[in-house]
């Protein structure tokens, strides 16, 4: 039974995939090569932001400063 399970959700995640690239290579066609290079990078560069600022948030916030430098008196 768990292979069923398992078989039938691989098969609707390879159709589901399959159908995503479908389209992609669909609308790259229709909008050139170039184009479809260019979001894909800006999507991944956004991705990369928005983990950036999770990040930022689980240490506890923005410090721009840096580490706390000792003071020279």
């Amino acid at each position: 039974m768990r292979r069923m399970v398992w078989m039938t959700l691989g098969a609707a995640g390879g159709i589901l995939a399959y159908r995503k690239l479908e389209e992609l290579a669909n609308e790259s066609v229709d909008k050139g090569l170039v184009l479809t290079v260019m979001d894909a990078g800006n999507s991944a560069k956004s991705l990369a932001v928005g983990l950036g600022d999770q990040f930022v948030k689980l240490r506890g916030g923005d410090n721009s400063a840096g580490p706390p430098q000792d003071s020279i008196t």
